[in-house]
């Protein structure tokens, strides 16, 4: 026995009158004391009175602390407490072992640290007389971490399994049920006593398809193979249901087939929609040749008077017709034989997707089919600030052997399509010579224009059928999305490939590169370019309103017209120009709609209401810098005779003299503005809109640089402290009343900006005026930095004028 083993007996064994007692035995004499000094475990003895008699070695290192020999039972709760996590449920136990005097097994105690212990409490007794307890501590820990880790794997796999959309369930080797799951009861509306002992396939599968079941369970079990397949079941309430099985054998430890277990996945939606698809897809079919027929039918319908319209065409043009008649008529027979090409192509879309679209080759010019293209979308943009060219390589001067009516049809997509996203600047049409070879010539065309531009990650959508770049451009432009679509199909038919490029100068350039036979017959000679006719109209004793409270759009009008001669009255407020209209009758009234005092449309309002007023019916024309159809729809239904976009072009103001003033005509000649005048504007500002815009008149063109010198920057400055203060109602008629400013020295892009800025303004979402005060402090970097330029084109401008330059 060890010296703590000597002293602990001694300490059990205390002596009366210098004697042991000899009534009882002492306890370390017992049997258990060599298994009590020998085991792994840690142990403590206590006499009867639990008081500590003896520890093993054991015990003592697993404490913290030294433990002293002869510790009162309170002083050993004393010494525990601190050391456990839970120390009064520890007290708590400790005494009512105490008093009970029961054995105890498997008391497991979590100590401070992470270590857990099982505790065991054994009384010792002689007889009926309770003579002391040992006490058996085992660490745990290990085994304790690993069942926990145990427990909560598999916790969660049952919440998995319970909670999957996916029902399990086990079963023996004949298939009935072992163990279900939460998720198989959902699915089944069974509860699991319901289920438990039962046949799967007795209980689930509908009767015609029991054979097939059990036919796939045998092969499961005697191939050993795991299995995936849909079946149709029926639940407990009835109804059916499809499910996705996915079922497997499983194995005892021996590796012997004691059963199977299943997965079952809902897959009654899929299966509705599979037929619903077959059920569409037949539909569609149906659908398809119905609309081949409805299409052929409208198109006879709608070819039968347009037929008549191009015959009457035809006949017109052999009677006697003045220049302008004959052009005229030229260009109705062109568009009538674009619509008839439409309509035909509208029966060819469902003929190109079904392979039916046949391709026609015929001899054709190619100048005179771009440059009857050009005519026509002239007409088209009207008094819009955009300029349409057109540049034919000088190889191409022999007649072209191809398909002329698809061609045209394609170029007519492209340039609708540019012709609807370009509200000012340029659209032209390319066309080079790329290659030649045994007289098949490849083309390539080239339609730009300088409108919003497509996004490249949104690229790949546009030849889509009924895909658009972005998600509001249908809202905002309108289009189904299908032009783009129709030419990429026809240029591919004609066997040639379209694609979007960069081009300097413009924000959307398509590329065409098509074959065509070249027939080596030269084309005839056709002189210079003939001249543009319009009828103006002399507008003597003609008196105009104008009512304006921009400067520059002001200097801008009284010049022009003072230059046509027309009398004209002023206002530059709304109260102004309602005493005006009260006072006296006038021929024609050019307005701002936003217009200080009183809003544009209110005062045309106010105009149309009385009858008795002396302008009731005269025109009113709504000068706005604002070019979207909705505001045109607005201006209309307030009484608003025709619109005049800002900034315009002196011709696009007399097409409005020609229209409503006096009836007298006299010829005018209009030609192509050429820069005459030998003055050269800077090439940093857009010179081809300057040299439209003041037809080579360079004082009038200073007079308006030096009003934009004098007055921009205060302007701009009103603007600053309106967007730091958010007052953002001002900031748009600020921003209005500002935006044609730019264009007028050059600045057209600063324009398009404030264009933009207006737009985001016009949301009244919160989340755009950030990036409005974004674009606006774009918009000063860009002032201060051509103002230098602007003000020294303006110097030059002066210094030009006054060496007796026109």
């Amino acid at each position: 026995m060890t010296s703590i083993g000597k002293n602990a007996r001694k300490a059990l064994s205390p002596a009366v009158n210098g004697k042991f007692p000899k009534s009882r035995p002492d306890i370390l004499s017992l049997p258990i004391t060599a298994w009590l000094n020998n085991t792994s475990a840690g142990v403590l003895v206590m006499d009867e009175k639990y008081r500590c008699r003896w520890v093993n070695e054991v015990f003592l290192r697993n404490l913290a602390l030294p433990f002293p020999i002869g510790m009162s039972f309170r002083d050993i709760i004393s010494y525990f407490k601190p050391l456990v996590t839970e120390p009064e449920a520890f007290e708590a136990i400790l005494k009512k072992l105490r008093k009970e005097k029961k054995p105890r097994f498997g008391w497991e105690v979590a100590f401070n640290g992470g270590s857990i212990r099982e505790v065991t409490y054994q009384p010792v007794f002689a007889g009926n007389e309770f003579t002391g307890s040992i006490w058996h501590m085992v660490d745990i820990t290990r085994r304790y971490n690993v069942q926990e880790e145990i427990k909560r794997n598999e916790e969660k796999f049952r919440v998995i399994l319970n909670n999957l959309n996916a029902a399990m369930c086990e079963t023996d080797t004949k298939g009935n049920i072992t163990c279900v799951y939460e998720s198989f009861c959902r699915l089944s509306g069974y509860a699991e006593e319901e289920l438990l002992g039962r046949n799967i396939t007795e209980v689930f599968v509908p009767e015609e398809n029991r054979k097939y079941a059990h036919a796939l369970r045998k092969h499961r079990m005697e191939d050993n193979v795991p299995l995936v397949y849909d079946m149709e079941i029926m639940l407990k309430d009835g109804t059916r249901r499809w499910v996705l099985a996915s079922s497997a054998n499983v194995f005892d430890r021996n590796g012997k087939i004691i059963g199977g277990a299943g997965i079952h996945m809902d897959i009654t939606g899929q299966k509705r929609l599979q037929q619903d698809l077959e059920e569409a897809r037949r539909l569609a079919e149906e659908a398809r040749h119905a609309q081949k027929d409805f299409l052929a039918s409208m198109s006879h319908e709608i070819r039968t008077p347009l037929n008549a319209i191009i015959g009457m065409a035809h006949l017109l043009e052999e009677t006697q017709l003045d220049q302008q008649q004959r052009e005229y008529v030229n260009i109705l027979k062109h568009s009538s034989g674009i619509l008839l090409g439409i309509v035909s192509d509208i029966l060819d879309i469902s003929r190109i997707e079904a392979g039916e679209l046949q391709v026609n080759q015929r001899e054709f010019n190619l100048r005179e089919l771009i440059q009857s293209l050009r005519q026509t979308f002239e007409l088209k943009l009207g008094r819009r600030p955009v300029k349409i060219t057109a540049e034919l390589d000088a190889n191409l001067n022999t007649w072209l052997i191809g398909d002329d009516r698809l061609l045209n049809q394609i170029l007519l997509n492209l340039l609708g399509n540019a012709e609807k996203f370009t509200k000012e600047g340029e659209i032209a049409i390319r066309a080079t010579q790329e290659s030649w070879l045994d007289n098949k010539v490849w083309i390539s065309f080239r339609i730009c224009d300088t409108g919003i531009g497509i996004k490249k990650d949104k690229l790949e959508l546009i030849f889509h059928n009924y895909k658009q770049a972005e998600g509001d451009i249908r809202e905002n432009y309108g289009g189904s999305g299908l032009g783009l679509a129709i030419v990429k199909q026809l240029v591919e038919l004609l066997g040639g490939t379209v694609a979007v490029d960069d081009c300097p100068g413009f924000t959307t350039c398509f590329t065409l590169q098509l074959p065509f036979m070249d027939s080596r017959k030269p084309l005839s000679a056709t002189g210079s370019k003939p001249s543009r006719k319009l009828k103006q109209r002399t507008f003597d004793e003609a008196r105009v309103l104008v009512v304006e409270d921009n400067p520059m759009n002001l200097r801008y009008m009284m010049s022009l017209l003072e230059k046509y001669r027309i009398d004209y009255q002023l206002a530059t407020n709304g109260p102004d120009a309602n005493w005006f209209l009260n006072a006296r009758q006038y021929d024609l009234i050019l307005m701002d709609i936003r217009i200080p005092g009183m809003n544009g449309l209110e005062l045309a309002q106010k105009i149309r209401a009385d009858e008795n007023q002396p302008n009731a019916a005269t025109p009113i024309i709504a000068t706005t810098a604002v070019a979207m159809e909705s505001t045109a729809a607005t201006v209309r239904a307030a009484g608003i005779t025709d619109i005049l976009i800002k900034p315009y072009t002196p011709d696009q103001l007399l097409q409005i003299f020609n229209k409503y003033l006096n009836e007298e005509e006299t010829e005018l000649i209009m030609e192509e503005v050429q820069n005459i005048s030998g003055f050269e504007f800077h090439e940093e500002l857009d010179v081809k809109y300057l040299t439209a815009l003041y037809e080579n008149n360079i004082s009038y063109a200073a007079d308006l640089f030096e009003i934009f010198i004098k007055t921009i920057k205060d302007e701009l400055e009103k603007l600053r402290v309106m967007v730091e203060e958010e007052d953002w109602e001002k900031v748009k008629f600020q921003v209005h009343k500002l935006k044609p400013n730019f264009a007028m020295v050059g600045l057209t892009w600063i324009t398009s900006k404030m264009q933009r800025l207006e737009n985001d303004l016009r949301t009244g979402d919160p989340g755009q005026w950030e990036g409005a005060s974004a674009l606006f402090d774009e918009i000063k970097e860009d002032v201060s930095k051509f103002y230098p330029i602007v003000d020294d084109e303006y110097k030059k401008m002066r210094e030009f004028v006054d060496a007796g330059n026109h």
